[in-house]
């Protein structure tokens, strides 16, 4: 049996924690916040089958009141002259649910199996011994452990700490975050909801970003996002432009309104080294285009898992561990590398050019429901030929879909057996695919 630490008390850790817990592990999480503090004080979109299938809960047993359904959604170009509209069916509507609630769903599971939770406690840099992960000191003290597990986020003190030696990417680059704010404020409900309820504005008001108006039956969920850092100044301007267009928005937040740091990037190439393995958002696993990354991280904490419980006796060394990396990228990672290719290429363009695509048809809702996996023949052909009226915008697009493409089929080709060497190929390879924001 290990002794394994999970840092932080995000979604894949937990599940991490409960899947190895379960088979008798010795797991302690350590986690900065109180119980009370876990999660966000907003909602956000998964598969609710997971929950089921990895065994925490069943899903028809999923309370009412913390879940509800997605509205129709429209895409908006950024001088607001055309709207793509995507109209969801029974049977692929989306669900949503607040992620405080998850997460204590996810704690009471991880605990139910065995694993312990220490709160409030600040984990400040990992502990390296004969160039391994060998724990992780605290602001209480230094903990030892078989294998942590970093779910500290996207400025893990864990990861960004790493020897430069272990070959781990530490910090994200410009245009791998998007800095948002989020509230929920009160809804004057003289007005009816709309038609079309869920507004995403690209290239808001000119900026690299978006922002969205959801406009719900109690309340207007209001983001503001950008890949630049935001601040109270910029979040009061754009308030003040969506009251103009929605004067069903009052003043009273009813949640929310704080600030938060999304991934929008692939993820790591390697995240795995001698006594450690990163999940969630320390290893950047989110889908880049919306910034959604529950179901990943999840999938994630469960493969790990599989991997860790299968080592029986065996150390947990970089090449141990080495199958979890590969096969999340192949299966999971590959996806969103592609997706990647899609966000990056928009978000080079002038917001001319986004217009420009949007007002041409170039980018449909096909694109955007479906990441630009929409690849047919007659479709590309019309697309081809009313790109063509601009080439600059419409090939920087077909650059940017080409080169996600390929990072994904290079996610998954990773290397099949553990070796440093054709690791770092490898991810040289993809991060030559990079398009600068």
């Amino acid at each position: 049996m290990k002794n394994i630490i999970v840092a932080g008390a995000g979604h894949g850790g937990l599940v991490a924690a409960a899947k190895l817990a379960e088979k008798g592990h010795k797991v302690k999480i350590i986690e900065k916040k109180k119980r009370e503090e876990l999660g966000h004080d907003w909602e956000d979109r998964f598969t609710f089958s997971l929950l089921e299938k990895l065994g925490i809960i069943k899903e028809n047993e999923i309370p009412d009141d913390i879940w509800h359904f997605r509205g129709d959604c429209a895409f908006v170009s950024p001088a607001k002259r055309k709207k793509v509209i995507i109209n969801y069916n029974d049977e692929n509507r989306q669900r949503i649910m607040w992620r405080k609630p998850l997460i204590a769903l996810l704690v009471d599971y991880a605990e139910k199996c065995g694993a312990e939770i220490e709160f409030e406690t600040e984990i400040l840099s990992p502990v390296i011994k004969r160039e391994k992960v060998a724990g992780v000191t605290t602001d209480k003290g230094e903990l030892t452990a078989d294998l942590v597990i970093d779910a500290a986020g996207v400025f893990s003190p864990v990861r960004t700490n790493l020897p430069e030696s272990f070959g781990i990417e530490k910090m994200p680059k410009h245009g791998d975050l998007f800095y948002a704010y989020r509230a929920y404020f009160e809804r004057d409900r003289s007005f009816d909801v709309p038609e079309v309820p869920f507004e995403v504005y690209m290239y808001h008001e000119g900026e690299q970003g978006l922002s969205w108006f959801n406009t719900n039956d109690d309340n207007c969920d209001v983001l503001i996002g950008r890949i630049d850092k935001l601040d109270d100044k910029k979040v009061k301007e754009q308030l003040e432009i969506f009251k103009k267009d929605h004067p069903w928005l009052k003043e009273k937040i009813l949640h929310g309104g704080n600030y938060g740091i999304i991934p929008v990037r692939r993820p790591l190439t390697l995240m795995v080294a001698d006594g450690y393995a990163a999940v969630g958002d320390s290893a950047f696993m989110t889908t880049p285009m919306n910034g959604m990354g529950i179901d990943l991280s999840m999938l994630a904490g469960s493969l790990l898992a599989v991997t860790v419980n299968a080592l029986s006796d065996l150390p947990c060394t970089a090449e141990n561990l080495w199958s979890y990396n590969r096969d999340f990228h192949q299966l999971y990672g590959g996806d969103t590398a592609k997706n990647e290719g899609l966000k990056n290429a928009i978000l080079s363009l002038p917001s001319k050019g986004v217009d420009f695509l949007f007002e041409n048809d170039v980018i449909q809702s096909s694109d955007l429901a479906g990441a630009g996996r929409n690849t047919k023949l007659s479709s590309l052909l019309g697309k081809f030929k009313r790109g063509m009226r601009a080439p600059e915008y419409f090939f920087a697009l077909i650059k940017g879909l080409i080169k996600g493409g390929k990072a994904s089929g290079l996610y998954k080709k990773a290397p099949k057996e553990y070796s440093k060497a054709a690791i770092s190929e490898w991810s040289n390879q993809i991060s030559a695919l990079d398009i600068k924001l």
